[in-house]
């Protein structure tokens, strides 16, 4: 009897002591119904007609409360019948949650469903009341929201039923008063706040600044890594204390830091189980900067350069520890890397996880670690970054997971998560030249799941209206050629530039492309293309004369239809493709006129860019830029003049105005009597069949802009250069007009000076710059301050 009292005040239950045990010769159920009954019976320990003891009677008590089903159960003897009496937990019927933004709905509902609170499961008020608790504290309150409540509630439906309704009122963010720093001798408060997101409140903050614990976190870790990148090898925090007003509203925080001695790297080591690469992992101690200041970033390069090196041999799971060893009397320390390259792997499966559009065969064509080989984790890494550089995933995580009953083989796992890869922009911008501009697009990425990309965009400027139909298949064959198509048209008209010789042109035509690559970093391609234009409402100008003439075209409009081979090559090893600090990028490319055109003429380009970085961190950064142009007619005719080449701008000569640097028209007009017309020389550019372009670039930390801001902007001094000649410019037009300057010498540089300044905004991407041309020649149009939102130099 003692033990049914025991385990009844445990289970919350009642149990009647029996007189003695007796024979049931019924069993009834109270408080259940229908098949919640028969469940019941069905799971008794006896039946009727059998012998029922104290210890049957604990059981049955004990093992329907474990079940979770019932609130409260009892069992007791009545007559010569057992009774169980239950009070069954209701079923979930609705399970809703109001008021929540901060936290998404959906979120909270996915979390409620794996903590068993959802549709047509048993109600368990003891979880739903800890889960409450939970989302409060771990989720408001992390977010700095102290005064948010959340209440759970629970209404009664009929037929034992249950509505549950999680209930937010989550209130406003606390604001972040203060930050206060103690025991920081050597770096200022003002450095240590900049290494954090969050900032102290400011009359000028019309939003304030929010507090939130999750954030605090990640600042801590900041301010320490600060530390240890900058010699402080034994720098920690000691103590955080964060303060609540008592509305909860405001915090004040402060921060104990134990700066610790600054050091110097001295030596460098690598020892352990190396795999027998001694001699291929040494080189890679070459990263350290022996004999300057500490910086754990490095330490932690170089311990993935060498589990990255291992992995190419097929050690994917070599361990590098990192010991350092202290010099107090010096302030230096050494680094000792212990090495276990481990068991060399092979690769059984690549698998791919998330990718509910894209299909398998779509994301294997990016794969360079092949089934059945050696695993190499270089190569397991690219297939990461060529999925990353598809645009069809907001993320790409790899990682490998061992094989069930094998020691040496392992399946690379690729989970990626996919994003909307389908897009309507719109867009407004304005040049300094070209003025206000639309931009409109509908853009699909991956048509179909099958990484095609298909796109329709236009732009409207001051100069006119394009439109362009694009379709690019990345993998034509299993080789990795890719095939790109386009469609436009283009409507421009240039008159209202106080610079240029001006025209009206409509064109319009298609392409096809086929590129080939060769390895990461180079490819080439190959194109066809048709082109038609009109031109028309063209001044008679001495240049156009000399086309027309070679075309047999008279009057001031004309027609052509034009098929071209395009073809080049591509090199692009930059460390990323905005704002880059480190690498190299080119082209060669050019085209061609074929049989059936009208027009007959070439045009050949080489373009190169590289950056150097000064510093480890890459903040100072020299910048080289260099292209030159070329082309001509053949076969008797004229390069067409809608195809020459100026400079000037954003782009290719700051400080320029736009289109503004080039060989000057010279217009066939009436003389002062208006009588007799001649050949008079102009200040508009008609450009020139040859160009060359440089420029050298000073990239320097913006200023008042912390390390965190650093990546989204820009700050550059500046030298530009430019020439536009015409080789074509032969010695009986130097004696026809001799007052006119030599267009056929590359020798007319035009060069300038200053600063840039970008900015990836919100908005997009905003380029200013202020240039003082210091070579120029008579009549060149200045343009110091040029700025554009929606592109680059």
């Amino acid at each position: 009897m003692k033990k049914l009292l025991i385990a009844s005040l445990l289970f919350g239950t009642t149990v009647s002591a029996l007189a003695a045990p007796f024979v049931a010769k019924e069993i009834r159920i109270e408080g259940a119904q229908g098949d919640l009954e028969q469940s019941i019976l069905a799971s008794l320990p006896v039946r009727a007609g059998q012998r029922v003891t104290d210890q049957n009677v604990a059981n049955i008590v004990r093992s329907l409360f474990v079940s979770g089903q019932f609130d409260d159960v009892k069992a007791r003897q009545d007559g010569d019948a057992l009774v169980v009496s239950v009070v069954a937990k209701p079923i979930i019927a609705d399970v809703q949650v109001k008021g929540s933004s901060a936290i998404p709905a959906d979120v909270i509902k996915q979390n409620l469903t794996q903590s068993g609170i959802a549709t047509g499961a048993v109600l368990n008020r003891t979880i739903l009341n800890e889960f409450v608790k939970a989302v409060k504290r771990d989720g408001y309150e992390a977010k700095g929201r102290y005064n948010a409540k959340v209440e759970a509630i629970v209404n009664t439906l009929p037929n034992n039923r249950a509505e549950v309704i999680v209930q937010i009122d989550e209130d406003d963010t606390a604001k972040l008063d203060s930050v206060t720093f103690n025991g920081n001798e050597s770096v200022s408060s003002s450095t240590l706040q900049e290494q954090m997101e969050l900032q102290p409140d400011a009359w000028w903050k019309l939003w304030g600044n929010k507090f939130e614990g999750e954030q605090f976190g990640k600042d801590l870790q900041a301010i320490e890594e600060y530390y240890h990148n900058n010699g402080y090898a034994k720098a920690h925090i000691t103590k955080q204390d964060v303060q609540l007003n008592d509305e909860k509203k405001r915090v004040t925080v402060s921060i104990d830091i134990n700066e610790g001695q600054k050091y110097d790297l001295r030596a460098a080591r690598i020892v352990g189980n190396v795999g027998g690469m001694a001699t291929e992992l040494e080189p890679l101690l070459s990263k350290l900067h022996l004999n300057d200041t500490y910086r754990r970033s490095d330490i932690v390069d170089v311990e993935n350069a060498i589990k990255a090196k291992l992995g190419e041999r097929g050690y994917g799971s070599a361990t590098v520890n990192s010991v350092p060893d202290f010099d107090e009397e010096n302030k230096t320390l050494a680094i000792t890397f212990v090495v276990d390259a481990g068991r060399r792997l092979t690769v059984r499966e690549v698998r791919f996880e998330g990718n509910t559009v894209s299909a398998d065969s779509t994301l294997r064509q990016e794969m360079r670690q092949q089934e059945g080989t050696w695993y190499n984790s270089q190569l397991v890494e690219l297939g990461k970054v060529r999925l990353d550089r598809t645009g069809f995933f907001e993320t790409v995580e790899s990682k490998i997971i061992p094989v069930q009953n094998s020691s040496d083989e392992v399946n690379v796992i690729y989970k990626v998560k996919e994003r909307q890869t389908g897009s309507i922009n719109f867009g407004i911008g304005y040049g300094t030249e070209s003025g206000i501009s639309y931009q409109a697009s509908v853009k699909q990425d991956n048509f179909l799941g099958t990484g095609a990309a298909v796109s329709l965009g236009g732009t409207k400027n001051d100069y006119g209206t394009s439109l362009n139909l694009g379709y690019t298949e990345p993998y034509f064959t299993k080789d990795g050629v890719s095939l790109g198509g386009n469609v436009f048209f283009e409507n421009y008209d240039n008159s209202k530039s106080e610079t240029s010789s001006t025209y009206k042109r409509t064109t319009y035509g298609g392409n096809l492309t086929l590129g080939f690559p060769v390895n990461e970093n180079n490819s080439y391609y190959m194109g066809l293309g048709y082109t038609y234009n009109k031109i028309n409402n063209f001044a008679r100008e001495y240049n156009r004369d000399l086309y027309l003439s070679s075309m047999n075209f008279n009057g001031n409009s004309i027609k052509t239809d034009d098929f071209d081979f395009s073809f080049g090559w591509n090199y692009n090893s930059l460390n990323r493709g905005y704002f880059p600090t480190e690498g190299v990028k080119a082209t060669l490319g050019g085209r061609v006129t074929v049989p059936g055109s009208d027009n007959k003429y070439y045009k050949l380009s080489a373009d190169i860019q590289g950056f150097y970085p000064l510093d480890r961190d890459h903040r100072w950064v020299i910048s080289a830029k260099a292209s030159a142009g070329y082309a001509n007619g053949f076969g008797n005719k004229r390069l067409p003049f809608y195809q020459t080449y100026t400079a000037g701008g954003i782009g290719s000569l700051r400080g320029f105005a736009y289109g503004a640097i080039g060989p000057n028209a010279i217009y066939y007009r009436n003389d002062a009597s208006g009588r007799h017309p001649e050949w008079v020389p102009s200040t508009d550019v008609v450009g020139g069949n040859a160009i060359t372009t440089a420029s050298a670039e000073l990239i320097v930390p913006t200023p008042f802009v912390g390390d965190k801001g650093q990546n989204s902007v820009r700050t550059s001094l500046f030298v530009d250069a430019a020439s536009v000649w015409n080789t074509k410019w032969k010695a009986e037009d130097k004696a026809k007009f001799a007052n006119l300057p030599d267009y056929s010498s590359p020798s007319r540089i035009r060069a300038s000076a200053g600063v840039g300044f970008q900015w990836q905004s919100p908005i997009g991407p905003l380029v200013f710059s202020y240039a003082k041309p210091i070579k120029k020649y008579e009549y060149d149009d200045v343009e110091q301050f040029q700025f554009s939102i929606g592109g680059s130099f």
